[in-house]
């Protein structure tokens, strides 16, 4: 009852009555002004209305249906001022004398000169579903001589904004062009004429909502031969169906049971299904998701919906079906782009605790950017296939050890490989190696990769997989022999570069089984490579880097008399740096070891470039701190040089470095007070310091 005292009135079945107080009450309590009066008073209006369609449908013994409603229901909640014109602006008229029917002729557009011909001509163009989306069509209409006629331009305009307000179901281009056309949404929008006006804003405020409506308000997948007013009545139930989505006032169950009343020559309007499963999964509603797309004769083309159905059964833990349809939607989409599926079969394996499954299929999955949540479910499944594996332990020494070391437990993965020494021996696997350097431990690494280096020679085996990983870890303790008989030998030039990952440890590539393709269902040569966009990136980093690191070393090692060996040497090296440079971004340790090659070089770009990359990655980086400052101390940058120096100083402590940089520091300093700036007291401060460091490196 309290709706019938907000409205002010008795209860009653008039519904010109209840409409009369409601456009009363709304004039005095504006939207703008009164957003919370004017959402209480707009719910009572429904509810009054509700109330007597209720009682109407009683009074039919539940005969009449939910199509029988009154359009009213079904309109947009504007929070404007036009909300007592809103169901005169947006409300499909029943059929009429003047409607189009199939006795009437065809107007010609160029014939039309008056109005009632161009209501006719409106009527049938929009009446006609093939053509009513053609804008081609509507262009051809607008340009009839009646728009000629500057005369009757006002009784024109408002009779196309009448039209308009009643016929408002076409998609966004057309609408686009109507308003460039009438104005709608600008003179119009302020006309002097309060009708015009209102209609006016009601309009553009549709045309701009067009954008989030369903398709653009475009209808496809409908059969030509529907029935005119069927088509409206479907029409009717999306316009309501966007309103409410827009305006956020839907629950789930409101909305299944709008969609239970969709006919059923209109179940392949999949675009409005699309838009009613997108908003219902907001809202967490998997369950209605599942009963409304269950019926459905989906086809393979409607991928989205496919994947909500699939999508929706994983939520609520039917992980079986949940396979099932994302095993279906996998082979579906593998003429085009294979693997699209893979991340999310291998999760539905999880759960159901085929670990092995679970792991090959997540393991497999192509992804560009990082993805925490696979990677937590590959390392969840990693675990599961491990403890699977370790039934047969010596059989599956290797393969457990590697998925221990891509899990990053690299104590276990050791423990194994030192076990099963001479397994990884016959099998030239030298991850032994790999344990040791993540585990800090690099001169047992190396002794390990110099076996290994024997072996690789006695077998005749490619050995530049190997090179890569020593000179990535052990690059301090590569010795001038090794270098020189071995190493320099076997150096890969990058048009050699290997494309795809290797298993850790191994010169083999990680390719799959022919059990492992035969479960993952690859039949391709190249899909029989484990290889992800990461990995090869990664993989060809990798020998840039040893290259670059090999290409400082050399000079390093051997003391050549002539010194554009090694200026060729370092500027090598340099260009290899700057082609890895995103390499490098995630590996500040590295950039050290080019430091001073670039400043040799006289390359300060790179070498600040170096600097400031492992100054950001490094906890402490004097190094980089100073050769910072050499560089722009050479590009007569004395005041950002000067901080640098000084940081440097701080780092290094007692090293001997600190005292020359203090000593930098100063000569900045002096630069400085010779342009006039006032650096006088800092400099003597330093001088202090380098004093009181002086001292305390020659202790």
């Amino acid at each position: 009852m309290y709706h019938w005292i907000l409205l002010g009135i008795e209860p009653t079945k008039d519904k010109r009555a209840i409409k009369l107080a409601y456009t009363q009450l709304l004039k005095q309590t504006p939207p703008a002004e009164f957003p919370e009066e004017f959402k209480a008073l707009r719910k009572a209006y429904d509810q009054a209305l509700e109330e007597i369609s209720k009682s109407d449908d009683d009074a039919n013994d539940n005969s009449a249906s939910w199509h029988d409603a009154p359009l009213k229901e079904f309109q947009p909640q504007l929070d404007t001022n036009i909300e007592d014109r809103q169901d005169e602006v947006f409300s499909e008229p029943a059929p009429s004398s003047n409607h189009y029917t199939d006795d009437d002729e065809p107007v010609e557009f160029s014939t039309i000169k008056t109005i009632s011909q161009l209501n006719l001509a409106l009527t049938q163009l929009y009446s006609d579903i093939l053509v009513r989306y053609s804008l081609e069509q509507w262009k051809m209409l607008f340009a009839a001589p009646i728009f000629w006629d500057v005369n009757q331009s006002n009784a024109l305009t408002a009779n196309l904004l009448d039209f308009f307000s009643n016929h408002h179901f076409l998609p966004e281009n057309i609408w686009t062009f109507l308003d460039d056309s009438l104005s709608i949404s600008g003179g119009l929008s302020i006309s002097g004429d309060d009708t015009t006006r209102q209609i006016a804003i009601a309009l553009s405020r549709y045309i701009k909502t067009l954008p989030k409506r369903i398709n653009d308000g475009l209808v496809v997948g409908i059969s030509e031969h529907v029935d005119f007013k069927n088509l409206q009545r479907h029409l009717e139930i999306r316009n309501y169906i966007e309103d409410r989505c827009l305006y956020g006032t839907l629950t789930s169950e409101d909305l299944e049971n709008i969609a239970e009343q969709i006919e059923p020559e209109f179940k392949t309007d999949f675009p409005l299904y699309d838009y009613i499963v997108k908003y219902l999964w907001t809202l967490n509603a998997y369950s209605a998701i599942k009963r409304i797309l269950t019926p459905l004769a989906i086809p393979d083309t409607e991928k989205d919906l496919l994947d909500y159905q699939a999508h929706a059964e994983y939520k609520l833990k039917n992980y079986e079906l949940a396979l099932k349809l994302y095993i279906q939607q996998e082979h579906n989409c593998r003429d085009f782009c294979t693997k699209v599926m893979f991340k999310s079969i291998g999760l539905c394996y999880l759960k159901l605790n085929n670990f092995e499954k679970a792991y090959l299929y997540l393991d497999a999955e192509t992804y560009a950017v990082a993805d925490m949540g696979r990677e937590v479910a590959l390392i969840t499944a990693r675990r599961g296939y491990i403890r699977e594996l370790r039934a047969d332990e010596a059989k599956n020494a290797i393969k457990i050890a590697t998925l221990l070391y891509e899990n990053g437990r690299y104590h276990d993965a050791l423990s194994i490989t030192e076990q099963y020494k001479n397994i990884f021996i016959v099998h030239a696997n030298y991850l032994q190696a790999l344990c040791l350097c993540k585990l800090s431990r690099f001169e047992e690494a190396y002794s390990e990769f110099l076996l290994f280096i024997d072996l690789y020679d006695e077998r005749q085996l490619w050995l530049w997989p190997l090179i890569v990983d020593l000179s990535r870890y052990c690059y301090d303790l590569i010795t001038f022999e090794l270098f020189a008989y071995t190493l320099q030998k076997n150096i890969a030039i990058p048009s050699d570069f290997y494309k795809i990952d290797f298993f850790p440890g191994s010169t083999k590539p990680r390719c799959y089984t022919e059990q492992e393709m035969a479960i993952l269902e690859l039949t391709s040569e190249q899909d029989s490579v484990r290889r992800s966009l990461e990995s090869v990136w990664h993989t060809e980093s990798l020998q840039i880097f040893a290259l670059a690191i090999l290409n400082v070393r050399d000079p390093e090692l051997i003391a050549y008399t002539d010194t554009s060996v090694v200026d060729d040497f370092q500027l090598c090296a340099l260009h290899y740096v700057k082609v890895n440079k995103q390499f490098m971004l995630y590996n500040p340790r590295d950039c050290l070891r080019f430091l001073e090659a670039a400043f040799g070089q006289q390359d300060f770009d790179t070498c600040i470039m170096l600097a400031d990359i492992a100054i950001k990655g490094l906890r402490a980086a004097p190094q980089a701190y100073y050769f910072k400052g050499c560089a722009l101390l050479e590009l007569n940058q004395y005041d950002t040089a000067l901080a640098a120096f000084q940081q440097a100083a701080h780092e290094y402590n007692t090293h001997p470095y600190a005292v020359h940089s203090l000593n930098s520091a100063i000569k900045c300093c002096e630069e400085l007070i010779e342009q006039g700036l006032p650096y006088a007291p800092q400099r003597t401060t330093l001088c202090q310091q380098l004093q009181e460091t002086k001292e305390k490196v020659d202790a």
